[in-house]
């Protein structure tokens, strides 16, 4: 019999990123087995939130922290998370920074609440019938990656939920799928 079990899906994979930098990461995504099966553009159900989208089965939270301390330097989110659209916010040294992707004209027309990789803070492609990997792109640019030289932790956080009510976040499930040290080292050229 089974003394131990360990319910942690998640994977160390550490990050050293240049400061005031653009950050970009993509990410292939695949099942235990090797196989493509999250698909990660498909819509919640019973869900007809605006004219651009339904909300996505699966959201994304990164979050970057100074090693050591509890307050947050800088949050990175899919378009939607926990069902709404948030407000980019810079980080400084007193105030947590959030991104969620830049807030354009008309850029946020496609999929399912995940919208542009070219301009979302977390974007989730569903695979192709080419491929056997979901994409995960995670962006910010420089003026969002001028925290502090120093070291660092994140975690990238998923929002599974499967169907809509508003305002609810019943029968969401959060699981941790990356985690790490996240090093920022100092730059000699700014913008």
């Amino acid at each position: 019999m089974a003394t131990e079990v360990n319910t942690s899906v998640a994977q160390e994979m550490n990050i050293t990123h240049r400061r005031n930098d653009s950050f970009q990461l993509e990410l292939s995504v695949t099942n235990a087995s090797g196989t493509a099966s999250f698909d990660l553009s498909q819509a919640q159900g019973g869900s007809t939130v605006d004219a651009s989208g339904v909300m996505p089965i699966y959201q994304a939270k990164m979050t970057i922290r100074k090693n050591k301390s509890q307050h947050e330097s800088l949050n990175l989110y899919t378009y939607y998370w926990k069902d709404k659209v948030g407000a980019n916010l810079s980080p400084t040294l007193i105030q947590t920074g959030h991104y969620y992707g830049e807030s354009q004209a008309s850029i946020y027309s496609e999929g399912a609440g995940n919208k542009n990789y070219l301009y979302a803070g977390i974007y989730m492609l569903d695979s192709t019938s080419t491929s056997v990997d979901e994409k995960i792109y995670v962006k910010a640019p420089g003026n969002y990656m001028s925290l502090d030289p120093g070291n660092y932790v994140y975690d990238l956080q998923i929002r599974r939920k499967d169907e809509y009510t508003a305002n609810n976040d019943a029968g969401a499930i959060y699981t941790t799928w990356l985690y790490g040290k996240f090093t920022i080292i100092e730059d000699i050229t700014q913008v």
